[in-house]
């Protein structure tokens, strides 16, 4: 009977020695893997959470972020595509709702960490790219090539009759013109009260509130005379509109930029080169005319963004 316990016990620890060994070489396997960057190995969720603030141009680019993920890693993604204003999404980032999302420069540096504007497009983008990862453990990713810059826009041929082709030059004529702006326009400091600061006047009457879709359309129906504008916009071309001069460079540079968790690149790093594959693709009129399919052609976003990832070799 002692012999046969003898002889179980032994067998028992040579089982158990076989699984240690197993499970360590399954560990030394996952850590090789990891070092090699094979996607899907770390340590973080296997679903990403893809989100965009609430305008066309964030809609496109939140569907590319996806689109990206989905198709060049192993990762999952769910959306929160056409979320809500700035502070919405960055919220949203900052506790976890979201994994990332497109934000831009100037918006980073004045209205979220109210700075005062500045004009160097690199020294705004360094700033807020040491500021966010100090504070919030959040990434900048390189940006993807447009500056969807603030302006004021009116039609253009009231602008001419007026003969008005500068933010300053519409001083003389406060006191008729009537503006639409909407909401972030008009709470941001980089917005209206900003703008009015630093140039010194205000319009007489009150800026008409509404939603940025409704603007363009306001202004081209002679609802109002001056709207805010992205620059990005294509429907300032579609309405015949021109863009004043920002002659006292109040607006900063509004570079777009992906906007990304720290822990899920550190989980995750093939999501920072897929990602940063976007940097410099898109210009200023590259994104004017996908903005125009979606807001005027009545496109899907997503059928917009896929196009373009496709013409561009990234799908």
């Amino acid at each position: 009977m002692k012999g046969e316990k003898k002889m179980k016990v032994m067998m028992r620890k040579k089982m158990m020695g076989r699984k240690t060994a197993q499970c360590a070489r399954s560990v030394g396997v996952v850590a090789l893997l990891c070092a090699m960057g094979i996607p899907g190995c770390g340590r973080g969720p296997k679903t990403i959470t893809v989100g965009s603030k609430n305008f066309t141009e964030q809609v496109i680019l939140g569907r590319m972020l996806s689109l990206l993920i989905e198709n060049r890693t192993n990762l999952d993604v769910r959306e929160k595509i056409n979320l809500g204003g700035t502070f919405v999404c960055f919220n949203a980032l900052k506790g976890k709702q979201l994994d990332m999302y497109v934000e831009y420069t100037g918006t980073g540096l004045t209205a979220i960490l109210n700075e005062p504007p500045r004009a160097d497009p690199d020294s705004v983008y360094d700033l807020v790219k040491d500021a966010f990862e100090n504070r919030w453990d959040l990434t900048w990713l390189r940006p993807l090539g447009f500056d969807n810059t603030y302006a004021l826009a009116m039609r253009r041929s009231h602008a001419e009759s007026l003969g008005v082709s500068s933010v300053s030059e519409l001083r003389a004529h406060a006191g008729e013109l009537r503006p639409g702006f909407n909401h972030e326009f008009l709470e941001r400091p980089d917005g209206y009260p900003g703008l009015a600061k630093h140039y010194g006047f205000e319009f007489e009457r009150d800026p008409r509130e509404m939603d940025t879709g409704l603007l363009y359309r306001a202004i081209a129906e002679g609802e109002v005379d001056v709207i805010c504008a992205f620059a990005t916009d294509g429907r300032i071309p579609a309405f015949d509109l021109v863009t004043l001069e920002d002659d006292k460079s109040f607006f900063p540079p509004y570079l777009a930029a992906p906007l990304v968790r720290a822990d899920l690149l550190e989980s995750h790093p093939e999501v920072r080169g897929v990602l940063n594959d976007l940097a410099g693709a898109i210009s200023d009129s590259a994104m004017r005319r996908m903005n125009y399919r979606v807001d005027e052609q009545r496109e899907r976003p997503v059928d917009v963004a896929r196009a373009f990832l496709g013409e561009a070799g990234l799908l």
